[in-house]
């Protein structure tokens, strides 16, 4: 199964798990209403409702009209009870389907194949084109924002362009090195309730596997300082709460606690999102 089909499957069985929860809760509030049987006969002016005077009695007591609250209530509890019924025999299909099914994306394969048969689109003629067109474009767009505090670009890389940070400098220079296409601070547009924001991640990276793909790498530097720890918390939500996943669409990644950098985890995240057969 496709990465996005699964995606949407997941989704409307999650959906499904919360129109159960709902309605039986709502099932729960209603008491015995469920337990509860009625008969209606047609009358020139619309149905006249009975309900049955008590379990196992032949006995029925008048109510009235659809509009009568006991009715009403008596449908309610009926409707929702064969509703979870139903909507958890589709739930149970979807979870056997989820179980037996399997990721065929590219990516999937590829890392399934042993490492000598590990193939990347990176290098050939199509996928240099798609590269050399979407950075193209990227660099284009993000110049139509203005400079975010310019004055803090102040570390130098090996193409000449300037960073904030020693971290970002040798993550920027090693994705360099490898060849990856990137863009450094490409603006995002996030929402957050009704207001829009903007984000500037500091590596947006498009991915070797489609071509298609991206995914973001934020350099965290200062957590020692308790305020840049509650931005980088409030970051975190900015991309959760706009489907942006940690450790599947934004990763992150920080300065050692003694000031130092491992680049170990970027090589970890390029290999794992964006060149799965790259070696480092």
């Amino acid at each position: 199964m496709r990465k996005s089909a699964r995606i949407e499957l997941l989704t409307y069985t999650n959906e499904l798990r919360r129109l159960v929860s709902d309605q039986s809760r709502r099932l729960h509030k209603l008491g015995a209403y469920n337990l509860k049987k009625l008969k209606s006969y047609t009358h020139k002016n619309g149905s006249r409702y009975y309900k049955l005077l008590e379990p196992g009695s032949s006995k029925y007591v008048y109510l009235g009209t659809e509009s009568n609250p006991e009715v009403v209530k008596i449908k309610e509890a009926h409707y929702l009870e064969r509703s979870i019924a139903e909507l958890t025999r589709e739930i149970s299909l979807m979870e056997n389907v989820l179980s037996l099914s399997k990721d065929v994306s590219y990516e999937s394969i590829n890392s399934d194949l042993p490492k000598s048969y590990r193939g990347s689109l990176h290098n050939t003629e199509s996928g240099v084109a798609a590269a050399r067109q979407w950075k193209e474009s990227m660099e284009t767009y993000k110049k139509s924002f203005p400079p975010y505090r310019p004055e803090e670009l102040t570390v130098l890389t090996r193409d000449g362009s300037y960073v904030r940070s020693r971290g970002e400098g040798l993550i920027y220079n090693y994705l360099l090195e490898i060849g990856v296409t990137f863009v450094y601070e490409l603006p995002l547009r996030i929402r957050i309730g009704n207001k829009e924001n903007l984000m500037l991640p500091d590596f947006t990276i498009l991915s070797e596997i489609d071509y298609k793909t991206v995914i973001f790498i934020e350099h965290q530097g200062m957590m020692s300082t308790p305020a840049y720890r509650e931005k980088f918390k409030e970051s975190v939500y900015k991309y959760w709460i706009n489907n942006y996943i940690p450790e599947k669409d934004v990763y992150f990644t920080f300065d050692l606690p003694n000031g130092g950098f491992d680049d170990t985890p970027v090589r970890n995240i390029i290999y794992r999102a964006v060149r799965p057969a790259a070696t480092g």
